[in-house]
């Protein structure tokens, strides 16, 4: 075979094949870009999520990722203090109690 019917692979210098790539200058965006998850729950909280799952329909990612945000705005618009008064009444796992309570809080 003649030289010139192969093919050549790489015609630049030993320095540009170790030297690392240059970063992208795009940001990405943290509300599209897929991460790979653990999540462990307990068993009664899997069968909440089963249930919330075939109530709407949706996947439980979606259901996770709307119940960290609800987590993480109550938060922050509520403050530490009642914000721990309704993680309390949650906690009960008494929806009356709950629909009650935040009718006080007038949410």
């Amino acid at each position: 075979m003649s030289r010139d019917k192969l093919p050549r692979l790489f015609e630049g210098s030993i320095d540009e094949l170790t030297k690392p790539s240059k970063p992208s200058k795009k940001k990405p965006d943290l509300k599209k870009e897929k991460m790979q998850k653990t999540l462990y729950v307990s068993r009664d909280m899997n069968v909440k999520l089963i249930q919330l799952y075939a109530e709407e329909g949706r996947r439980q990612s979606a259901i996770v990722e709307d119940a960290v945000n609800l987590y993480y705005y109550l938060r922050l618009a509520l403050g530490e203090k009642k914000f721990g008064e309704l993680l309390s009444a949650v906690k009960r796992e008494d929806p009356d109690f709950l629909r009650e309570y935040l009718l006080k809080l007038k949410l």
